[in-house]
């Protein structure tokens, strides 16, 4: 097969090494609006480096890593040309345009890469046929440079909530095979110069009924000041299951590590944490790709995220809890 990555930033550059290494890739074609980061990375990877409307020719599926704002120029076209599209979370960055992305049909899978970490897919069989009670996830990501206010996206849902804890929407769904029915979330925001205002928010807590009576609780923040940190717990009537915590979790651990001072370097971020994910990933695209198995996620992942989002969004500006049905889930 001929993959193409769209888009050569820090996910891009990853998703080309990964691509050049495995089985039945052929080549490796790399797309960006730099075209001398196009170059490196295809000069590094193996691979070549053209334009957009050379990919979409000559590639059989194309991974995009633009950013979000830019995904739709390259799924839409892509899509109407038959092309398989693996695109990088958040599909938009806007409800509306997702949703028409949504509906274009095609093979469009989504870049949410826990569905392929080995611990979570662990637990998610492990949890199977079980009732599951309560759902924990802990989000923490490395301390980020405050963005100026004019900066933000303009679409309804919280850089926090869109960027970071979409993956966690996302999960919660895909563990539990339920839906997300209300949102009841605060935030908080010590970096930022406008404390009110739900796009700055840093810090966040967001409770979620599910469809089948369970709860799930997401922690995250953007101030972590030890490196990069996402695990879960899950409590069944079967068993309680814990997932992502390593030596390598970027926590001072008391009481039960027996040598502290052998414990390897935190992990840094999610290029590093996650780099086995995003390989499974990948396999499983180009695998569904070429009609070998079913596709892993579906725009509609996508668009569900995103619903959980704005309406995590929603209920800190409003204080309030919010149902799912209160966000559009179609093209008005």
């Amino acid at each position: 097969m001929r993959v193409a990555v769209v888009g050569a930033g820090g996910i891009g550059s990853l998703h080309a090494s990964l691509l050049a290494g495995l089985d039945g890739v052929d080549e490796v074609l790399v797309v960006d609006t730099d075209a001398a980061r196009a170059s490196a990375v295809a000069a590094r990877t193996g691979g070549r480096a053209v334009d957009f409307g050379e990919a979409v020719d000559q590639a059989d599926a194309l991974v995009v890593a633009t950013p979000p704002a830019l995904h739709a120029q390259a799924v839409i076209p892509a899509i109407a040309a038959g092309r398989s599209v693996l695109c990088e979370k958040p599909l938009s960055e806007e409800l509306d345009e997702s949703l028409r992305m949504a509906a274009l049909g095609g093979h469009l899978e989504l870049g949410f890469q826990r569905r392929h970490d080995a611990a979570f897919v662990a637990a998610r069989d492990a949890s199977r046929g079980a009732r599951i009670h309560l759902v924990h996830m802990t989000a923490l990501d490395p301390v980020n440079v405050p963005r100026a206010a004019e900066s933000w996206p303009t679409g309804e849902a919280a850089p926090v909530f869109l960027h970071s804890s979409v993956h966690d929407f996302d999960f919660v769904r895909w563990l539990t095979g339920q839906e997300v029915v209300e949102v009841t979330a605060d935030g908080s925001s010590r970096n930022q110069s406008r404390p009110d205002d739900p796009r700055g928010i840093e810090s966040a807590a967001v409770l979620m009924r599910l469809s089948g009576g369970a709860l799930a609780t997401l922690d995250a923040t953007w101030l972590h000041p030890g490196g990069y940190d996402i695990r879960a717990e899950i409590v069944t009537d079967r068993e309680a299951l814990t997932m992502g915590l390593s030596t390598r979790t970027p926590a001072r651990h008391l009481y039960w590590v027996a040598d502290a001072a052998a414990k390897p370097a935190a992990w840094a971020g999610y290029l590093d944490r996650f780099e086995d994910a995003y390989r499974n990933e990948l396999v499983a695209f180009l695998a569904a790709a070429r009609g070998e198995s079913a596709p892993a996620t579906t725009a509609r992942d996508g668009v569900e995220a995103l619903r959980i989002a704005i309406a995590a969004t929603r209920s800190f500006a409003e204080r309030r809890t919010i149902r799912l049905d209160e966000v559009p889930s179609a093209v008005a």
